[in-house]
């Protein structure tokens, strides 16, 4: 996915500390995973400890327009 995401996810506080694709921002129970061609929103499991690789997917996206209403519409930013 285009840097265009990196910078948006980055511009609300989620970061990819370990550099493979995973952000998360503490605040929140969400991972947001990005790949090629899409990017998932994971429900994180167990609150934190696995960063959204076990957490149930609740939401698919492939363009930066998807991502940021699913932010207005469930973060409220």
């Amino acid at each position: 996915m285009s840097h265009h995401y990196e910078e948006f996810l980055k511009s609300k506080n989620w970061f990819d500390k370990d550099l493979d694709s995973r952000y998360i921002h503490l605040g929140h129970p969400y991972a947001i995973l990005l790949s090629e061609n899409e990017g998932q929103i994971m429900l994180r499991g167990e609150a934190g400890t696995d960063h959204g690789w076990n957490g149930e997917e609740i939401f698919t996206f492939t363009a930066l327009h998807e991502l940021q209403e699913w932010f207005e519409e469930n973060i409220g930013e």
